[in-house]
């Protein structure tokens, strides 16, 4: 069976050629046209039907990934935070115990000195030590309220689209 591509070719040119063969005086049009049309129309509604399920499944297939990745994203938090207060209390007995360095056969255990820069309050840094980031983002719910309000909006216009509906 062809391909929805191939049948909405097939369905406008047959459509075309109808219009086309149509008598000037008094309309009367090709039965053939109308048969091929009548046929190549059912194949086409066939093949959306079709097309439709696969949308659907893959549409489902998606939720299910994105329900997996939640639960893997709680998952891994889990973890992590198993993982940190594991780290915390094995650190916190070391340094109680006075043990800074140990040897096993699976895991090895030492302390190493490091510096860490540590902000009592941002707003009291001078501002060559102070990084911004400014992110814009256009409001399209309000700009589309203010052109259904009747402003002017420079740079921005509403458009009519459908969209298609698949259950």
């Amino acid at each position: 069976m062809p391909n929805i591509y191939e049948l909405t070719t097939e369905f406008i040119s047959i459509y075309d050629a109808l219009i086309a063969s149509a008598d000037d005086e008094t309309g009367e049009v090709s039965v053939d046209l109308v048969a091929a049309l009548n046929d190549v129309q059912m194949k086409f509604e066939e093949k959306a039907i079709a097309t439709a399920v696969v949308y659907r499944m893959i549409d489902d297939e998606s939720k299910r990934a994105d329900a997996a990745i939640k639960r893997l994203t709680a998952y891994k938090k889990r973890l992590d935070t198993e993982r940190d207060r594991v780290k915390n209390t094995l650190s916190d007995a070391c340094i109680a115990t006075g043990t800074e360095k140990l040897r096993g056969l699976y895991a090895s255990i030492s302390f190493r000195k490091s510096e860490q820069t540590v902000i009592d309050n941002v707003d009291a840094l001078p501002a060559e030590f102070v990084k911004q980031k400014v992110e814009f983002q256009p409001d399209k719910t309000a700009i589309k309220e203010a052109i259904k309000g009747g402003r002017d909006v420079p740079g921005a216009h509403l458009e009519t689209v459908n969209n298609i509906q698949i259950k």
